[in-house]
């Protein structure tokens, strides 16, 4: 990356946190999105304790707020220089299909989709004057593969990696890639129902080693997508 300036969201804690440790100890400054205060100032001051040379700006709001979006990434480059990395983790789940409300499968869609590619318009000018960059969407194994409790949230995940595919054959020629990260079930808060013991679950540095073998990738590999299974 000619510029190495990375934003996460969703980042006060699991995956989001461990990705941005893992590019703060790759030497990223970091633009960190979650949505209460309190949490991404503390996981901020984690960050910045084992990684004192790296600049950290936060903020803290609903991803599904469009306006909040524009002005956090124009903060950022204003303050760290043109974003290169973009990892869209935030997200949300709920098990529900067929009698899941109409609002709360508008909620799934704008967190789970329609935020990621509001991040997405906002950092493009910055990638391309750069001629480089990444986009990571983080979706879930759910996104390649129907399950009955969770209707509405395939359909937000399945939404993100057609949107990423789509998104990376368009970009190819600007010198930006981009990848679905789509993941079992990963141990995390959101797992706490799972079915399998957390030993047994994908870790959430298995997604920031991923990231970071991705990043190492000559600019003619461009991987769209990766499908990470529970053993």
């Amino acid at each position: 990356m000619k510029n190495k300036v990375a934003i996460v969201t969703g980042a006060s804690r699991g995956i989001g946190l461990t990705v941005a440790e893992e590019l703060a100890g790759m030497g990223y400054s970091l633009g960190l999105v979650a949505r209460s205060n309190e949490d991404i100032k503390k996981s901020a001051m984690e960050i910045e304790e084992r990684f004192p040379a790296v600049s950290i700006i936060t903020g803290a709001f609903d991803v599904a707020d469009s306006l909040s979006i524009d002005d956090f990434v124009r903060h950022v480059c204003s303050e760290l220089g043109d974003v290169s990395v973009l990892v869209n983790n935030a997200g949300e789940y709920k098990t529900g299909t067929s009698e899941m409300p109409s609002e709360t499968t508008e909620r799934l869609m704008n967190v789970n989709f329609l935020a990621a590619t509001r991040f997405v318009q906002a950092v493009l000018p910055s990638m391309k004057k750069l001629g480089s960059g990444y986009v990571f969407n983080v979706a879930s194994i759910c996104g390649v593969e129907a399950f009955s409790d969770v209707g509405s949230y395939s359909a937000s995940k399945f939404a993100l990696v057609g949107y990423s595919s789509s998104l990376s054959q368009e970009l190819a020629s600007s010198g930006i890639k981009v990848t679905a990260l789509c993941p079992g079930w990963v141990n995390t808060r959101q797992a706490v129902n799972a079915p399998i013991k957390p030993e047994d679950m994908i870790q959430t540095s298995d997604i920031a080693t991923t990231v970071r073998y991705l990043l190492s990738l000559g600019p003619n590999a461009m991987v769209r997508e990766i499908v990470i299974h529970c053993k």
